[in-house]
């Protein structure tokens, strides 16, 4: 249950997505070493508030903390508030030259914690000079000024999934601002806290606030770390639907010699529905399925 995410990682992950051309790369890589630090102490002072999506008074705290931190960079932020839901976080910072909007999506909830499986406190970040798994040890954050090891490791709840994209894009902007880069896209920034619970609410805030989440394209900013470590951006994100599905059957053992082939069996029952579902190859065989899904026009190939 332990979650360690690479320094390295955390300080550079998503900065291509921002604005493209190698001055603006060259411009995030020094400003990481320059600043990496105080990135890290920002990031672990995030860390460090609980944030579970039953626990409403955190979870605000979490929301106004990001609102704190969007505005320093010039954003213009605002808390969105449905009864009975987590406040949803949205933001627009404009580009004088846009040519687009880009949407960036994060979500700032945790899975709840079993405190019994951390090696320490699992709000109170640390720094390990390696992976657990590989010997590493805790060690102090580093001063101000002081170089970063790409081998470190922060463990905290959500230091991972999906606390991390926001020193990246913190640090992003603070870059190309100190660079004198400008934008290419508008940015419009929503912020989730309830994602771990299935995102209940976010359909209706949709629904409510449309005009102040339109956007061009999305940038979903959650997902599993590439086998390499290395950052990346994949075309598509795969959603998916979910069900609960109820097979009535005897409410007491049956006698295979009495019973067997008449009487209703829920496991063989199971069995058929689920294997009338998709072929051997993996296409879906349910009526209706594929009736909303758009195939790839020219402009989507090309950008892929």
């Amino acid at each position: 249950m332990l979650a360690g995410f690479s320094v390295g990682l955390i300080l550079f992950v998503g900065l291509p997505s921002l604005s493209f051309g190698g001055e603006a790369l060259d411009a995030a890589r020094a400003h990481r070493l320059e600043n990496g630090s105080r990135i890290l102490s920002e990031f672990a002072d995030l860390l460090r508030i609980p944030n579970v999506a039953s626990d409403s008074a955190n979870i605000r705290r979490n929301a106004a903390t990001l609102v704190d931190l969007f505005e320093q960079r010039g954003a213009s932020m605002q808390l969105l508030q449905l009864p009975g839901a987590p406040p949803l976080v949205v933001g627009r910072l404009q580009a004088p030259q846009a040519v687009r909007t880009l949407g960036i999506y994060v979500h700032y909830d945790g899975q709840p914690v079993n405190e019994s499986e951390w090696k320490q406190a699992p709000w109170e970040p640390t720094l390990y000079t390696d992976d657990l798994t590989s010997g590493g040890e805790p060690r102090p954050f580093p001063g101000r000024g002081d170089p970063i090891d790409p081998a470190w490791r922060i463990y905290a709840r959500s230091a991972g999934d999906d606390k991390v994209p926001f020193p990246a894009i913190l640090s992003a902007l603070d870059a190309l601002q100190e660079a004198k880069i400008d934008r290419t896209s508008n940015l419009v920034f929503l912020f989730e806290g309830e994602e771990e619970a299935g995102s209940p609410h976010l359909a209706e805030y949709f629904r409510r606030f449309k005009d102040r989440l339109d956007a061009d394209l999305w940038l979903i900013c959650d997902g599993p770390l590439h086998q390499s470590r290395r950052p990346q951006l994949v075309f598509g994100v795969r959603g998916y639907t979910k069900l609960e599905l109820t097979v009535y059957g005897a409410t007491r053992n049956l006698h295979s010699g009495h019973y067997g082939n008449w009487a209703p069996n829920p496991a063989m029952m199971l069995s058929q529905l689920l294997s009338s579902m998709k072929d051997e190859r993996g296409n879906v065989l349910i009526e209706g399925f594929f009736d909303t899904v758009s195939t790839l026009d020219e402009a989507a190939r090309e950008a892929l």
